[in-house]
């Protein structure tokens, strides 16, 4: 149950502002709660009685018996948020309790006005379960007006809503407290955390660089090398044995100075016979990143889609290149494992989706794509949904500073990277997701979010493995 004194150790004084459904009950809880803990506390029920549910109402009478401050609307002349400023003047804390999950539709009437002096009141705000007037499952503002919180403390399992769309902003930091329900079905959101890491094993003491991966990164374009740099470094770091770059042949001087340990092959024209057998070296492929949209960059990613026997991770050009011709995809994953990296535009070119369509609506779009071409699928975005034909995980684990050039290159190698040391393929995909994110988060501490560089994540990721 929420004790402000845990998120704001200085304060003294709670307000409460409850709706007329078991979110108000919950508030209405939690007003007594503190109450009996010495607290200061004012509560105001908002709604018709008449529409209060069974658990508001007990909770109002037990709060009642415990002498509560409850405020009731019909003792109010009128709701503004002048009248609610005066109310809670002297409150240190405001905590939403007004509607919680399964709202349908946007706040209305006196829950807008609470809602506009909650975001106005300058004071420290907790929102109970999520909060007020976002839909629960894709996250989206249903109305003009929603809560934004400083705090969100969600019940038994962590809600959709708080990892996606506008509610993600809007929750603050969220603390899922555990009150003995749990819920593994496909109604939550399975948040990965450090335990993806736990499928990353350990090195054994009689491996050699070759029995370590050898990974092979197709990328770059006549005029392009910082990507195949990123993804071959993102990969010789998160523990690649051998990675080995195909690129043109102007982009391998540069390279080579920049990364000396890595391989090299260089190109001029398409040569179909050298790419088998570049292919046919490698434990995991990346293609994409940098190579471009040119006649030559779509022979060589056919050449891949139709002769791979290893797990291929498909990137940025890849992903456009792959959006003019999809048979290529439904080739390749009959095969092997397929990892596609997305952002929500290149998402928009693969399925036809508009991309503000697949904004709040990121996970079916995902899991609909993924079951339809037997792929993996890691859509990119401010938390990062990965989908296969029968999971779904959330990966919440970076920030706003992982919008920087060249930071899906390196979220490309480090996900080829763990494929060549033979982890599986869903595997690969949310563990590379989480290193990304959370190398990018500890590096943003350092330079600051503006700051961030893609190669400062790459600096980082040996803090997680």
């Amino acid at each position: 149950m929420i004790n402000s004194r845990s998120f704001f150790p200085s304060e003294k004084s709670i307000g409460i502002i409850a709706g007329p459904g078991n979110n108000g009950g919950d508030g209405i809880a939690i007003a007594r709660i503190l109450h009996n803990k010495g607290m200061a506390v004012k509560a105001l029920i908002l709604g018709d009685s008449k529409k209060y549910s069974p658990q508001l109402r007990q909770e109002l009478t037990i709060a009642g018996n415990y002498g509560v401050d409850i405020v009731y609307p019909w003792n109010i002349d009128d709701i503004s948020t002048k009248e609610l400023s005066k109310i809670f003047r002297d409150c240190d804390v405001l905590v939403d309790a007004m509607f919680g999950i399964g709202l349908t539709r946007g706040l209305a009437s006196e829950y807008t006005m609470a809602a506009e002096y909650i975001n106005s009141s300058g004071k420290p705000v907790i929102a109970v379960d999520i909060p007020s007037g976002y839909d629960t499952d894709s996250g989206k503002l249903l109305g003009d007006v929603g809560v934004v919180a400083n705090h969100t403390v969600t019940f038994a399992y962590m809600k959709k809503a708080l990892v996606l769309g506008d509610c993600k902003t809007a929750a603050g930091e969220i603390t899922v407290a555990d009150v003995g329900i749990y819920c593994n079905d496909n109604s939550v959101s399975l948040l990965l955390d450090d335990e993806i890491l736990e499928r990353i094993p350990k090195r054994k003491a009689t491996v050699n660089k070759g029995s370590c991966g050898k990974i092979l990164v197709i990328a770059g374009s006549e005029s392009i090398y910082g990507a195949c740099y990123l993804a071959a470094n993102a990969s010789l770091v998160t523990g690649a044995g051998l990675v080995k770059i195909y690129t043109h042949q102007n982009n391998i001087e540069s390279i080579q100075q920049a990364l000396p340990e890595t391989m090299y092959k260089g190109y001029t024209r398409f040569d179909k016979d050298e790419i088998i057998e570049q292919i046919r070296w490698a434990d995991a492929i990346i293609i994409g990143p940098g190579l471009g949209t040119s006649d030559l960059a779509k022979s060589i990613l056919e050449t891949v889609a139709e002769n791979a026997k290893v797990p291929v991770v498909i990137d940025a050009d890849g992903l456009n290149l792959l959006a003019e011709n999809i048979n290529l995809l439904d080739n390749l994953s009959s095969r092997v494992p397929v990892i596609l990296t997305p952002h929500l535009k290149e998402m928009e070119r693969l399925c036809g989706t508009p991309l503000a369509d697949i904004n709040y609506n990121m996970e079916k779009v995902a899991s609909d794509f993924s079951m339809a071409h037997n792929c993996i699928l890691v859509l990119k975005n401010h938390t990062t949904v990965i989908t296969n034909v029968n999971t779904i995980y959330y990966c919440n684990s970076g920030n706003e500073g992982l919008a920087t050039p060249g930071s899906g290159d390196v979220l490309a190698g480090i996900i080829g990277a763990l494929l060549g040391q033979g982890i599986d393929a869903i595997s690969s995909a949310s563990a590379g997701a989480y290193i990304h994110g959370r190398a990018g988060t500890i590096a943003s501490k350092e330079v600051g979010i503006k700051g961030l560089l893609a190669r400062d994540i790459i600096a980082n990721i040996n803090k997680l493995i």
